[in-house]
């Protein structure tokens, strides 16, 4: 790493640029991991924990490439080369911590089944037996499955056949294995389409690049358009302030 610039500016967890510039600048970026949603970016000693939030993103450019609005953090590399993150709406997270210490980072040691590489079925089991929550609830609890987000909440419950308010205690150990098979299934489905770019355009790779998911999508952003597994409208309700889809014939 050869420079750092960062704002000092409040974002889930405010930037240091002094903690920046001393844990990175002359390391060499060796590891790259990830658990749920966060970004871990080892550089020996120190390692760099990232989480976009809701409309972050992060931009491999040129050093002359003019900065986006709202770029709080330019990482510089060898080869002319800098990662920017970018975050109009600052609900990211960008740390630098011991690597020593990186288990006691209270986001990450709060983090529960990894939806990608655990055993979800087990943890949705464990999870549902305990809470009369929404289903949806507790797929987007991230104490439970680390890694799930709204979009593919609703995706998955849809392809599990299982309305997102149902209360999770009520669902039989069939039907929680059937969802678990069907979150995997979307994530994969999800990172091999390069994610999913809504027509507002918010998501981008660090390349800049759509991802293609989105025609996958069959209810998330489609009130009012025919299901096409029954042909039934589907229908929009906003929970703890967040838009859930589903097919009020399918989906019980």
């Amino acid at each position: 790493m050869v420079a750092v610039e960062a704002r000092e500016v409040r974002l889930r967890a405010g930037i240091d640029p002094e903690s920046w510039r001393a844990g990175v600048v002359g390391a060499t970026l060796g590891t790259l991991d990830r658990r749920g949603k966060y970004l871990m970016a080892g550089f020996g000693r120190s390692t760099a924990v990232l989480h976009l939030g809701m409309s972050g993103r992060l931009a491999l450019v040129r050093p002359e490439v003019p900065c986006a609005a709202h770029t709080h953090l330019r990482l510089r590399f060898e080869g002319a080369i800098e990662l920017r993150l970018i975050d109009p709406r600052r609900f990211g997270m960008a740390v630098v911590v011991p690597t020593e210490r990186l288990t006691d980072l209270a986001p990450l040691a709060a983090l529960g089944i990894d939806a990608l590489d655990g055993d979800i079925e087990a943890g949705l089991l464990a999870a549902a037996a305990r809470s009369a929550s929404p289903i949806r609830s507790v797929l987007l609890d991230q104490t439970v499955l680390a890694g799930i987000g709204n979009i593919y909440a609703n995706e998955a419950l849809a392809r599990a056949r299982i309305h997102p308010l149902r209360p999770a205690s009520s669902l039989a150990r069939a039907r929680v294995a059937r969802l678990a098979a069907a979150v995997k299934a979307v994530l994969h489905g999800a990172i091999a389409a390069g994610g999913t770019t809504l027509e507002d355009g918010g998501f981008s790779d660090a390349a800049g690049n759509a991802g293609n998911f989105a025609v996958q999508l069959a209810v998330y952003g489609r009130e009012g358009l025919p299901c096409e597994r029954c042909g039934s409208s589907i229908r929009r309700r906003v929970a703890s302030g967040r838009s859930l889809f589903f097919c009020p014939r399918c989906q019980r």
